[in-house]
């Protein structure tokens, strides 16, 4: 983490209690290490859908469902639904629990397999997107997800300032080397991308948020 943990903390307290089913599932991902958005990312992303209206929403990465639900209760609002993408087929099923369990299954669609195989299939637009997925494939994702984002659509990706490590200079293990140097080229392509509008957020683990232009 890049800034205080204590703040990260302050930060959860400012949303106030979360409902019970997402204090389980936060404990659950917790006490198994399974990766899942922070609180102040999934509340964020909930409004996120809320100010877009978004009706069509994509995720890659849903792990046990917790951002699908944070991105699903905004769906319900919207009139939208949320179309979720993981190869993992053991989370995959306990999402689908979760998701019954919060009334949300007619609110989404749980797709199970590889994103990179899946993503070229569809044939959907999407008015907000969120990657949290495998760091070392951010860049295969932009350029798949590309073609899917609606003109004025939200692309928004998770985990893009890794442990603050993309900041040049910063000493980490030689084993993320890779890693690191994927997301750093995964910012610059972005940021860079004149179709897009991007501003990079320094909570969570770095949340990148970008708005695609009117003209395709």
């Amino acid at each position: 983490m890049f800034y205080p943990f204590e703040m990260e903390q302050y930060l959860e307290t400012l949303l106030g209690e979360r409902d019970p089913l997402l204090k389980e599932m936060e404990e659950q991902a917790l006490k198994e290490t399974i990766p899942v958005v922070t609180p102040t990312v999934g509340n964020f992303l909930n409004l996120l859908v809320h100010m877009g209206n978004a009706k069509t929403i994509l995720e890659i990465g849903t792990a046990i469902g917790y951002s699908t639900i944070w991105l699903a209760r905004a769906a319900e609002k919207t009139g939208g639904h949320v179309t979720t993408i993981d190869m993992n087929k053991d989370r995959r099923a306990r999402a689908l629990k979760y998701f019954e369990r919060a009334g949300l299954q007619d609110c989404v669609t749980a797709l199970g397999g590889d994103a990179r195989k899946i993503l070229p299939t569809l044939d959907s637009m999407f008015d907000f997107v969120f990657i949290d997925a495998a760091k070392g494939e951010y860049l295969e994702y932009l350029h798949l997800i590309y073609p899917l984002i609606s003109p004025g659509g939200v692309l928004v990706v998770d985990n893009v300032l890794f442990r603050g490590w993309v900041v040049p200079g910063s000493i980490f293990v030689e084993k993320y080397d890779r890693m690191v140097n994927g997301l750093r080229q995964f910012l610059e392509d972005l940021c860079q991308n004149p179709d897009f509008t991007t501003t990079v957020l320094p909570f969570g683990d770095g949340v990148s948020v970008s708005r695609r232009l009117n003209a395709i």
